[in-house]
């Protein structure tokens, strides 16, 4: 199942199936594509259509774009490199409506290859004390910090600080984006002593 996590960036002009994350077992994520909307875009990659409100809205669930990450890499764009996690998968092929969060590693002696929505919240609620001359390079995710947030030092970070000074180690921020998609496990079939066994539950 871990064979073809890593993709090269696809063209920007479309947006296929892709895979995503969901407590370490590899979702297939499915953008409903109408042609009527404009992409949601992340970096080089489509995530799907932009609905109409990219505010996070009670009832939809949640796809996490984490910052850096090893399952999607583009040469020409590597700040964006990236993981893909959902919260929940969907069942009986229903579409449903995603809210797109960005997920920032600060800490830069965190990991990078986040696999599970409990992990992201751990690490969020994790911190760390900064060095005294940390620079915004320093900073696993600093180019995307200045590129979507309009950061340009790590000043940027001071309304995130914690009465001790410290730092979350991962920050988790709307990204004012929504899809509609299903998320579903894949179809397959694993075979035990000569007999198939059924798909994965």
């Amino acid at each position: 199942m871990a064979a073809g996590l890593a993709f090269a960036a696809p063209a920007p002009t479309t947006v296929k199936p892709f895979t995503a994350y969901h407590d370490g077992d590899a979702i297939v994520f499915t953008p409903e594509i109408t042609g009527t909307r404009r992409m949601a875009s992340f970096g080089p990659w489509n995530l799907g259509e932009r609905l109409s409100g990219g505010k996070p809205m009670d009832g939809r669930l949640n796809l996490y774009v984490v910052v850096p990450g090893t399952q999607y890499r583009s040469a020409t764009k590597p700040e964006y490199n990236h993981n893909r996690i959902v919260n929940k998968y969907t069942v009986d092929g229903k579409v449903r409506d995603w809210d797109i969060y960005y997920c920032l590693i600060i800490d830069p002696k965190l990991a990078s290859d986040f696999r599970s929505e409990n992990d992201l919240l751990m690490a969020a609620h994790q911190t760390f004390r900064p060095a005294d001359r940390l620079d915004l390079s320093d900073v696993p995710s600093g180019e995307i910090l200045r590129e979507r947030l309009g950061m340009n030092s790590v000043n940027g970070l001071k309304k995130y600080r914690r009465k001790n000074r410290s730092l979350p180690r991962l920050l988790i921020i709307p990204a004012g984006l929504a899809v509609r998609a299903t998320a579903e496990l894949p179809d397959v079939t694993i075979t035990h002593f000569g007999q198939p066994s059924s798909p994965m539950q």
